[in-house]
């Protein structure tokens, strides 16, 4: 994958992570939404790969394995990635995101070149 997808999937995960997503990538929902996306394997994986590296500790463990797992969807589910992308904000957010968040997420997934009006039409369906 080239470096400038690397760091737009980089800032996408961490965008994530800073909305407070840790709890929710530990929770059964998540559990839930990976097993109805048919990635619930991968993510025990990457979780138990994280967990393997010790200079990985407490959230780090996490961000690396959530990060891991964007990246895997968006290589092996490329048309469907920003569809999972709003998917997985929809269902970990019970609130109002801060204003400037989706639509920072929304140009790092045009970044990795995805057209707006693809962008725009998976994001649609978002109760936010």
């Amino acid at each position: 994958m080239p470096q400038d997808q690397q760091q737009a999937l980089r800032r996408i995960s961490d965008h994530m992570i800073l909305q407070g997503m840790g709890d929710y990538l530990v929770s059964e929902k998540f559990s839930r939404f990976c097993r109805e996306h048919e990635v619930y394997e991968i993510w025990g994986g990457f979780l138990g790969a994280s967990g393997d590296r010790p200079e990985l500790y407490g959230s780090d463990k996490i961000k690396n394995a959530f990060f891991l797992l964007l990246q895997h969807i968006c290589q092996i589910r490329k048309a469907e990635f920003p569809k999972i992308i709003a998917g997985i904000l929809a269902d970990s957010t019970k609130k109002t995101a801060d204003p400037s968040f989706v639509p920072t997420i929304k140009q790092d997934l045009i970044h990795l070149g995805y057209s707006i009006e693809d962008v725009e039409d998976s994001f649609r369906t978002m109760s936010m």
